[in-house]
């Protein structure tokens, strides 16, 4: 029987799956990405995994597609660290200790990025000069894995209409919109990097450049304190002042809270709307991760702001980024 163990090092927290014979059987959620948690569950499983996937969300125009990891590999990896630095050293530092606990099996990198990769180049152009495009200063999408997976189940719940123009809706601790025609990434809210588009749990979303600048030339704040605000204290926790998690600001009776919710909320229905040329229209809209698959207040609102835009079908799709990882490993490894 083959197994095959996944690593999905988000924003939050850890996920860790274990898949036999393509099913899965086992899973386990590491909330602080505590790396000897991580290493303690995978030992606890007692098996000897024909593969190891992991999420790693930058890839860049290098690897666009699953890539068999090797120390050349994960070198270059590291040189995205600068685009996404709340994702790729958790992942890196765990490949890197995964492979000390199984250094005989070959492990898999799969990229939030690559299914991103075929967007249109005006939807990938930043309005710089154009050198800046060729040094790799472009849109490049996230949440690849997760969009990845809900197009190819889009047929089963749409049927005909999975090919039409789609909007899809990933709001978690990172949250993000793509735009799909024909089950394909044709734009996305995310861009150079995880900090762009929507509002998100710590992270600010779009963001006038002009306050950067400012900042940097006025409140004299170095690059780390900038970073540590755009990346770790903005989002619905810098403007609530409560909680980056969406459930305890549905709970509180706080005005700060309510605030914090109805920015996200109106920002989310912006960054959708600024999709739409892109496919020149919506058909369907689909919601998924944990905030899009469970919080329905959430939904609703975002929705009434959309009215106008006539009926549109809404519908709740979980998303399975491990079954998209583990898919990819056995894909890799028939190949090797």
């Amino acid at each position: 029987m083959t197994t095959i163990i996944t690593c999905n090092a988000g924003s939050s927290n850890t996920k860790l799956a274990v898949f036999e014979a393509g099913s899965l059987v086992r899973t386990e959620a590491i909330q602080t990405h505590s790396e000897m948690e991580t290493l303690a569950w995978l030992k606890s499983q007692a098996c000897n995994p024909a593969a190891i996937g992991h999420r790693v969300v930058h890839g860049g125009d290098r690897f666009t597609k699953p890539t068999l990891i090797t120390p050349e590999i994960l070198d270059e990896l590291a040189e995205f660290i600068p685009l996404a630095p709340l994702h790729q050293p958790v992942a890196i530092k765990l490949i890197a200790e995964v492979t000390k606990l199984y250094p005989d099996v070959p492990q898999v990198a799969c990229f939030d990025t690559a299914f991103h990769h075929n967007m249109p180049e005006l939807e990938r152009r930043l309005s710089l000069p154009r050198n800046y495009y060729d040094y790799g200063i472009k849109r490049y999408g996230f949440h690849g894995l997760s969009y990845q997976y809900i197009a190819s189940v889009l047929p089963e719940h749409l049927g005909d209409k999975a090919t039409k123009r789609i909007i899809v809706a990933h709001l978690g601790s990172g949250s993000s919109m793509c735009a799909m025609k024909n089950l394909k990434s044709v734009a996305s809210t995310m861009g150079f990097s995880t900090l762009d588009g929507l509002m998100m749990g710590t992270r600010c979303g779009a963001l006038d450049a002009g306050v950067i600048l400012h900042l940097l030339q006025h409140k004299n704040m170095s690059v780390d304190e900038i970073s540590k605000l755009l990346y770790k204290n903005s989002g619905l926790l810098g403007v609530s002042g409560v909680s980056n998690d969406m459930r305890e600001l549905l709970a509180s009776d706080k005005p700060e809270a309510s605030e914090a919710i109805n920015l996200y909320c109106y920002l989310a229905a912006k960054q959708l709307c600024s999709l739409l040329p892109a496919i020149g229209g919506i058909e369907g809209l689909i919601f998924t991760g944990g905030i899009g698959e469970h919080a329905e207040p959430i939904r609703q609102k975002i929705y009434s702001y959309l009215s106008w835009l006539g009926d549109i079908p809404v519908y709740v799709i979980p998303t399975d980024e491990e079954a998209v990882i583990a898919k990819s490993c056995h894909k890799v490894m028939t190949i090797y």
